[in-house]
């Protein structure tokens, strides 16, 4: 897995690709968790359009996650979900929790 983040005024976007399992997830966790408790955040977008598959592991990271943002009164939004991952949200019926917002192409 490798993630590229980028800052724009209160909003944070981190670009994920490749295979989010249990042996990256503690790396993801720890990154997004660092971007939302930063001062200046007001919203974290998490771009899953590279990932090509997310064990159990992600999907507790995704959901720790927005937990945290809604405790900070924070927006947690998903962007670029296809495939297999969206197929994961969809069959464990946790994507209508998360905010979906269209993929910015310029990324």
């Amino acid at each position: 897995m490798e993630t590229v983040s980028r800052r724009q005024g209160g909003d944070w976007l981190v670009s994920v690709s490749g295979r989010i399992t249990i042996d990256s997830s503690p790396d993801l966790r720890m990154l997004l968790l660092q971007h939302l408790e930063s001062a200046g955040c007001e919203r974290l977008t998490v771009d899953l359009y590279e990932v090509l598959y997310v064990d159990t592991s992600g999907l507790a990271v995704l959901l720790e996650v927005l937990k945290a943002a809604r405790a900070r009164k924070k927006t947690l939004s998903l962007s670029g979900l296809r495939d297999r991952p969206r197929y994961l949200l969809e069959a464990t019926r946790i994507l209508h929790l998360f905010h979906e917002v269209a993929r910015d192409v310029t990324q």
